[in-house]
C-alpha cells in the first residue's frame, strides 16, 4: 500500500480519516446523549444534526445526498429511531417519495443544547491552538476532493467489473 510518497501520504490519511471518524462518532454519541438522555448511535445523532442543518423538512434523498450515503435502509431505520425517540417528525407530502423529516421542539432542544456545549468545550479549544482553524479549512478541502476522488475510482471499479477487465 505504500510504494512511494504518495502511497505513504495516502495510507497516512486514511489511517488519520479512520480515527477521526471513530473519535468523532464517540464525541456525538457522548455530547448527545449527556445533553439529551436521548441514547442514539453515530449515524443517528449525524442524521439529526443534518436534519437541524439543512432547516426545512428533508426528504430522505436529499439527506442521502448531503451526507453522500448511499445505505437507504441504513438511513431509514436511523430516521425511524429518531422519529420514536420523538427528536423529529415525519411530514407526509404527496407520496411516500416526497416525505419528509422535521425536527420537533424537542428535537431543537436537544441540538440546541449539543451546539452550545460544543461550543463551550471543543471550539474552545480550538481557538487555544494557534493556527488551527486556517488547517481545519484546508483539511476540509482536502477532505471533500478526496472524497470525489474516492467517488471517482469506486465508479472506475464498478465500470471494470462491467467491461470485464
Amino acid at each position: 500500500m505504500t510504494a512511494d510518497h504518495s502511497a505513504a501520504a495516502l495510507t497516512r490519511a486514511e489511517l488519520a480519516m479512520i480515527r477521526a471518524v471513530e473519535a468523532f462518532g464517540r464525541w456525538c454519541v457522548f455530547l448527545h446523549k449527556s445533553v439529551s438522555g436521548t441514547p442514539l448511535g453515530a449515524t443517528d445523532v449525524w442524521l439529526l444534526h443534518s436534519i437541524r442543518m439543512r432547516g426545512e423538512a428533508q426528504n430522505l434523498s436529499e439527506l442521502l445526498l448531503f451526507l453522500n450515503r448511499n445505505d437507504v435502509s441504513t438511513l431509514q431505520y436511523s430516521l425511524r429511531k429518531i422519529e420514536q425517540s420523538g427528536l423529529i417528525e415525519r411530514i407526509t407530502g404527496n407520496s411516500k417519495r416526497e416525505a419528509g423529516y422535521r425536527l420537533t421542539d424537542k428535537g431543537r432542544a436537544a441540538t440546541d443544547a449539543y451546539a452550545r456545549v460544543r461550543q463551550e468545550l471543543l471550539v474552545a479549544l480550538i481557538g487555544d491552538v494557534n493556527g488551527l482553524s486556517p488547517a481545519l479549512e484546508e483539511g476540509a478541502a482536502a477532505l471533500e476532493r478526496l472524497t470525489g476522488l474516492y467517488d471517482q475510482s469506486t465508479q472506475t471499479v464498478l465500470n471494470r467489473k462491467i467491461l470485464g477487465s
